[in-house]
């Protein structure tokens, strides 16, 4: 039993975190740090219905993300680290700029004025397929 124990107890210790938490009434706030490869942790505060905080971790690429929330009547809003990470973006770029163009479009040619011919016959006067035609 001892044997079980202490590998237990070890694998618990290697997993602490730093956690706090503390409730007055209708507000609260808590924080973690688990202190793993990972680094994660989280800060959060809220009453009456509206949220703040933080949260952070280490990317695959070993970067640390940070981003910042709120939330409330009016919804949930981020900021921070909230795109793509930066390995990511630049691959896409660089895939972008491989990419083929659409041609420059040549610039458009002036088209030919177009005259409307006008008959200058008398308003009594007709102007047919045949030629003019008296109106009376």
């Amino acid at each position: 039993m001892k044997f079980l124990l202490v590998p237990l107890f070890l694998a618990s210790v290697a997993m602490a975190a730093d956690m706090g938490m503390n409730i007055a009434g209708g507000a609260y706030n808590f924080g973690y740090h688990t202190g793993d490869a990972g680094g994660h942790s989280r800060v959060e505060s809220g009453s009456a219905g509206n949220v703040a905080g933080s949260y952070s971790y280490i990317d695959a690429n070993g970067d640390r993300r940070t981003v910042q929330y709120s939330a409330g009547p009016g919804g949930y809003q981020a900021s921070g680290d909230v795109g793509v990470d930066r390995r990511t973006a630049a691959a896409a770029a660089a895939l972008a700029a491989m990419a083929p163009k659409a041609p420059i479009p040549a610039a458009p040619v002036a088209a030919a004025p177009w005259y409307n011919p006008v008959s200058y016959a008398p308003a009594n006067v007709l102007v047919g397929p045949g030629g003019y035609m008296a109106k009376w």
